[in-house]
């Protein structure tokens, strides 16, 4: 008879008559962090939640740590990332990059902004997130530095218009700045000329209006 191997294949955990997935733990532990912060994030608390005993977590998770450690790093990874996304898709004019990632932003349908808040909020606290924080915010800056570059501006010009969009938009959600999609629609065509040089394009503003996704690649 072949003896188990002791290696843990289970890819799910009964609950009742539902199966609690590596994803569940990990989508309630993000939750958690989101609406509570990191110092909620407990696994007899994500247990709780998920209707289930602790012991399940193990077949999923080392520790605790290993949890957040994932956490942090699906949301470092590049290949996550909305604002890289938009900016690094094809494009038809020079610029398409910062209208997709206008899209992204405002729209938010990939992009989650409570989620950027409550990482930020745990860096001020851990040396090794905030490590993370800031080579997540160099590659962006990198990115948006790029799109500037293709409107014609000189490197350094480029730079400080990407420092200056980004600065804005990260200090716009630390602030909890509250208002409806209708004043941001109004003010943007306003921001993109001043931070572009360019005037928005109608149909993008349309595309924005009527909730139309713009494409991101």
């Amino acid at each position: 008879m072949t003896q188990p191997s002791g290696k843990k294949k289970h890819p799910s955990i009964i609950r009742g008559n539902t199966k609690t997935t590596r994803e569940d733990w990990l989508a309630e532990a993000r939750r958690l962090l989101i609406e509570e912060g990191v110092g909620r994030v407990k696994v007899d608390r994500i247990a709780k939640n998920l209707a289930v005993t602790r012991g399940g977590f193990y077949w999923f998770f080392k520790s605790r740590q290993d949890l957040l450690d994932i956490l942090l790093a699906e949301w470092q990874d590049s290949r996550n990332d909305p604002l890289i996304r938009a900016l690094k898709g094809e494009n038809q004019t020079p610029l398409d990059p910062l209208i997709r990632l206008i899209h992204t932003l405002i729209r938010e349908h990939i992009y989650c902004p409570a989620l950027e808040s409550a990482i930020r909020d745990w860096a001020r606290t851990s040396p090794k997130v905030r490590h993370a924080v800031e080579h997540v915010d160099t590659r962006r800056i990198e990115a948006m530095t790029e799109a500037y570059q293709g409107l014609g501006y000189s490197k350094e010009d480029a730079f400080i218009r990407a420092r200056i969009q980004y600065f804005h938009q990260v200090g716009y959600y630390a602030m909890e700045v509250h208002e409806t999609l209708e004043q941001r629609l109004h003010y943007l065509p306003i921001y993109f000329k001043q931070l572009t040089g360019f005037d928005l394009p109608r149909d993008a503003l349309t595309a924005l209006r009527e909730n139309d996704p713009f494409p991101v690649y």
